[in-house]
C-alpha cells in the first residue's frame, strides 16, 4: 500500500511532541495532535537523555505512574479539548506489571502507549546480554502486543527496518523511525540520516499507517533528506 502523505507539505502530520508535562488544552483546534507524555525527561541531562534514559539510573515507568497517580488525585476534571496523551513506557522493565499499568493508564484517561525509550538503542555485546536476560527487543515487542490486546493504541519506535517490520507484524500501524543515539561526529549523524531515509523508503509500501521520524536535537542538516521523506516528525517539546 502506497503512503503518499509526505508528497504534499500541506498533508504532513503535525509534529508529535515528547513532553515532560501534560500540556494544557488546545481548545482552538478542531482536533489537537497527540503528545507523548514522558515526565521523567526533566530528571535527565538534556544532552544525554536519548541514551541515559535506558540505563538503570532512573525508574522511568515509576516516574510516569507517580505523575499519573498524582494527577488522578486532583478533583479538577480533565479538559475535553486537551490533546490526547501517549504514555512513554520502558517496555523491557522487568518490574512492569501489565495489569497495574493498564488500570492506572485507563483511570488517567490514557488509551495509547509507546516504546520510548526503546531498548533497540542497545547494540553489540550489551544487546546480547539484554536478550539473554529476556529484556531485549522481543520482550519489548511482546509488551506492546499485550497492550494492544488490552485495547490500547500503540505508536512504535523502531531503529531499523527489521525492527519496524517486527512491529508491523504485530499490527502496529503508527511507526516512528529512530536514528539511534546522537553523535558528536557529523559523519556518524550523516550515516544515521542516510539509514533513516533508506528505512523510510523500504517501509513506504509496507506500512498501512504514517511513518514519522524522531529528530534528536543534535541532528541538523544531516537529517534534511530524512525529514522530507517522513510523513511527520517526533521531537522534544
Amino acid at each position: 500500500m502506497s503512503n503518499a502523505l509526505h508528497e504534499n507539505a500541506q498533508d504532513r502530520l503535525p509534529d508529535l511532541l515528547i513532553l515532560a508535562g501534560r500540556a494544557g488544552p488546545a481548545c482552538g483546534d478542531d482536533s489537537p495532535p497527540p503528545q507523548i507524555f514522558a515526565p521523567w525527561l526533566d530528571r535527565l541531562p538534556a544532552a544525554q537523555r536519548d541514551l541515559v534514559s535506558i540505563l538503570p539510573v532512573l525508574d522511568i515507568n515509576g516516574a510516569l505512574f507517580d505523575a499519573l497517580g498524582s494527577a488522578s488525585e486532583t478533583t479538577a476534571p480533565r479538559e475535553t479539548c486537551a490533546a490526547p496523551q501517549i504514555a512513554a513506557l520502558l517496555c523491557v522493565d522487568p518490574f512492569l506489571r501489565l495489569r497495574d499499568a493498564t488500570r492506572l493508564l485507563k483511570s488517567a484517561g490514557i488509551s495509547a502507549v509507546t516504546n520510548f525509550p526503546t531498548v533497540q538503542l542497545v547494540d553489540g555485546t550489551a544487546a546480547r546480554g539484554f536478550e539473554s536476560a529476556g529484556l531485549g527487543v522481543e520482550r519489548e515487542a511482546e509488551i506492546l502486543r499485550q497492550f494492544m490486546l488490552e485495547g490500547f493504541s500503540v505508536t512504535g519506535f523502531a531503529t531499523s527496518t527489521e525492527n519496524a517490520q517486527r512491529l508491523l507484524a504485530l499490527g502496529i500501524r503508527d511507526l516512528v523511525i529512530h536514528p539511534g543515539p546522537p553523535s558528536s561526529d557529523w559523519r556518524n549523524r550523516a550515516t544515521a540520516g542516510q539509514k533513516a531515509v533508506a528505512a523510510l523508503s523500504t517501509l513506504r509500501s509496507r506500512a498501512p499507517g504514517p511513518l514519522r521520524l524522531f529528530c534528536p536535537e543534535a541532528y541538523g542538516h544531516e537529517f534534511d533528506a530524512a525529514r522530507a521523506a517522513a510523513d511527520g516528525l517526533v521531537r522534544y517539546g
